[in-house]
């Protein structure tokens, strides 16, 4: 069956069933191809139930790709099988099962603004200054406990050094009590909760396994901890798991995906079958072997080697570039060349980067020559302030404990409630135990505020009481209408007639249509249902598609896209490999990973480039072409360098000069303005090899900090410290 339509390496992922399966799908080879033959396969051949299968990817947009595929090859059946984001997934099995940890059906998920806005609350409790050890510090390091399944029980404060990871653990407890008071959930959550609940519940742990006798995992190289339990609660009864991935594009350590998942999934299987897919329907010849060069340079892998039977193509264009401007000039005009040569869409075309912050001059480029573009990654519709106070008057009314959304909104629009007489009433919360709504609703008999506040208070609650009773009775577009209405927030934008407030008139009927959109679509579903679909948006979820629209976006962005033409900018030690990474050989290699992805989302044409010098974060750099280029074959690229100095006001065709060798690092006795900039390996006689990762003072009387593998950082004077480049 399929022998026809796949190859042979795919057509064994899809015949062996049954039993653990690892798929080591390189970059293009068609493994959503084979998740979706596979899942047909079990269906029509194996006779298993649509609904008896569970299929897990990383985002809407591949989870939709999916089931569509699915949707094709099957054609019109009475049940499908379950195809969704982790996240998705266990937001439906919490819905229904967590009250069996004690909170509510009815729990409310925060997003990223939310969180913050509550974990500083909760630091002010435990007394954790915010200037020493920002919110989001904070944040990112309670997420690392969530990523590695560690409840506020498992923390132990004295295991941890003084630092953002200590005061992340003293608040770590305060933030997950504030969550469940408020029936709250973070994203993580939803992963560490489900993993949780069948943990703590055999009987249903047993039922999801009965109920999921196959269960395939895509991108299973961006697993934390917390995922890999689930999928092991989940199928160790039957161990029928597919697992696919490619350890190659794990890029995600930054926030909890543990490469070991893939790497170890035999030793954690017994009798696993590994199968690999190696032929690349992507890209092009010189493609691959740039891509294959630089990832073969990493020790943390699996062995594989892409290949295809497509033309060898172009070559990859190497540009290095005086500054960013005349990068940004560069890439604009190879952008509109490409087009014009192949005929590509914009939309067909992306540039990739390492950091946002590289993105303003490419911008500032391209609306001059009017070019149209889209930043993937910007703010998302559901976090613009006026989307975000409507949905919090949701989510009051939905769950009246949520205190988070209930501050939001308790003084907008502006009816006269201070920030000192919402303190009085949160102290006489804490003091008596009490939710933010119950303390509101007490504030005038208990006599918590003066008279004035106390009566704006009493007519808040009022309108909250009214919006409730109100909400059963409306279907969810005619309530957002009631909510807009009864506020006074419509009125008060339309009073205002301003360019913003017009901007956020044309931003709430947006959401209206949304509503409207939802409701049209899934009439079976509540208004619960449309608030979770608000906060599991991801940034390609948003992705516009339309021809003509040239997206911009950061290299952890674009995996899983694939496009006809990608230029990668700032290739160079400081931004690719980060300079942040330099210090870290697991880090290095990640970096050495997204290299790689971005290299393999072209199809035929690919641009890499770099700058001498760089202005970034208000300062201005000297970087090094990124070590990672030296991996590449000299047969594969095209090099050209930019000529007639730094005069970057000129509105000229940069000039173009073939066949430039790649700067190399070397030893000197004079201090030029590149000497010593980041990602410079240095030798002391005292601390042996380093990294510069920061420099500064002026050219001749450089202090330059450098990580030295065994003593760690040190701020050094170049002109005393007898450092020999290496």
């Amino acid at each position: 069956m399929f022998s026809d339509e796949l190859n042979p390496q795919q057509l064994a992922a899809v015949h062996q069933t049954e039993g653990p399966v690892l798929v080591v799908a390189g970059a293009g080879s068609g493994k959503t191809r084979a998740i979706t033959y596979r899942i047909v396969y079990l269906i029509r051949a194996k006779q298993v139930p649509p609904e008896s299968i569970l299929a897990i990817t990383f985002t809407n947009k591949a989870a939709k790709e999916m089931l569509d595929r699915v949707y094709q090859k099957l054609g019109a059946c009475e049940s499908y099988p379950w195809v969704s984001t982790f996240h998705s997934f266990c937001l439906k099995l919490l819905r229904k099962h967590i009250h069996e940890l004690g909170y509510s059906n009815e729990f409310v998920i925060y997003d990223s603004q939310d969180q913050l806005s509550l974990v500083k609350k909760c630091m002010k409790k435990v007394n954790v200054n915010e200037e020493a050890f920002p919110p989001r510090s904070i944040l990112s390091h309670i997420s690392g406990f969530k990523n590695d399944y560690l409840f506020p029980s498992d923390i132990r404060v004295d295991n941890y050094a003084y630092g953002h990871q200590l005061k992340a653990a003293e608040v770590y407890p305060v933030y997950q009590k504030a969550l469940r008071d408020n029936n709250g959930l973070d994203f993580d959550d939803l992963l560490m909760l489900s993993a949780h609940l069948l943990q703590q519940h055999p009987s249903l742990k047993e039922y999801y396994s009965r109920r999921f006798r196959y269960v395939l995992v895509d991108e299973f190289q961006d697993t934390n901890a917390t995922q890999y339990n689930l999928v092991r609660l989940l199928t160790e009864s039957h161990q029928n798991v597919c697992v696919v991935g490619d350890d190659d594009q794990s890029i995600y350590r930054w926030r909890g995906a543990n490469i070991e998942n893939i790497l170890n999934f035999e030793k954690d299987y017994a009798n696993t079958r590994v199968i690999k897919l190696e032929q690349n329907y992507r890209s092009s010849q010189n493609i691959l072997t740039a891509a294959g060069a630089v990832v073969r340079e990493n020790v943390t892998r699996k062995d594989k080697t892409l290949w295809t039977e497509n033309a060898a193509g172009h070559q990859i264009i190497y540009y290095r570039a005086e500054d960013e401007v005349d990068e940004a000039r560069a890439v604009c005009e190879r952008i509109q060349e490409w087009a014009s040569e192949d005929g590509h869409s914009f939309n067909d075309m992306a540039v990739l980067y390492r950091t946002n912050a590289q993105s303003r001059v490419l911008e500032d480029q391209l609306r001059q020559r009017g070019l149209p573009y889209q930043v993937v990654g910007g703010l998302k519709f559901y976090e613009r302030r006026e989307v975000k106070d409507i949905l919090a008057y949701m989510r009051v009314v939905l769950n009246p404990v949520d205190s988070v959304s209930l501050k939001r909104i308790v003084n907008v629009p502006v009816r006269g409630i201070g920030k000192s007489s919402l303190d009085k009433v949160e102290a006489y919360c804490d003091q008596h135990g009490l939710s933010l709504l119950e303390g509101l609703r007490q504030a005038e008999p208990q006599k918590i505020v003066s008279t004035g506040p106390a009566k704006k208070i009493a007519q808040f609650v009022t309108l909250i009481d009214h919006l409730q009773s109100i909400f059963e009775e409306r279907e969810p577009a005619e309530f957002l209408n009631e909510i807009l209405a009864r506020t006074g927030y419509m009125g008060k934008l339309e009073d205002e007639n301003s360019v913003e407030s017009r901007s956020r008139l044309e931003n709430l009927n947006e959401l209206y249509s949304a509503v409207e959109q939802f409701s049209e679509s899934n009439p079976e579903n509540t208004l619960r249902e449309f608030l979770d679909t608000t906060v599991l948006v991801s940034d390609l979820d948003k992705l516009d598609e339309s021809r003509g629209i040239l997206p911009l976006m950061t290299l952890h962005t674009c995996k899983g896209l694939e496009f006809e033409g990608v230029c990668m900018i700032g290739v160079e030690n400081g931004l690719l490999p980060h300079a942040s990474s330099m210090s870290s050989p697991e880090e290095f290699e990640e970096e050495r990973r997204l290299c790689y992805v971005g290299i393999t989302r072209a199809k035929s044409r690919l641009m890499i480039t770099n700058a001498r010098r760089r202005r970034i974060y208000g300062s201005t750099y000297n970087y090094q072409p990124s070590d990672f280029l030296a991996a590449i074959p000299g047969e594969v690229l095209k090099k050209e360098m930019a000529l007639g100095g730094f005069d970057t006001q000129s509105s000229s065709s940069y000039d173009r000069r073939p066949e430039i060798s790649l700067p190399e690092p070397a030893s000197r006795t004079s201090y030029k303005d590149g000497d010593y900039c980041v990602g410079t390996k240095v030798l002391h006689p005292k601390f042996g090899s380093g990294v510069v990762v920061n420099r500064e003072g002026n050219e001749g009387d450089w202090k330059v900090v450098i990580f030295f593998k065994k003593a760690g950082k040190k701020k050094l004077a170049v002109n005393h410290a007898n450092l020999i480049v290496v």
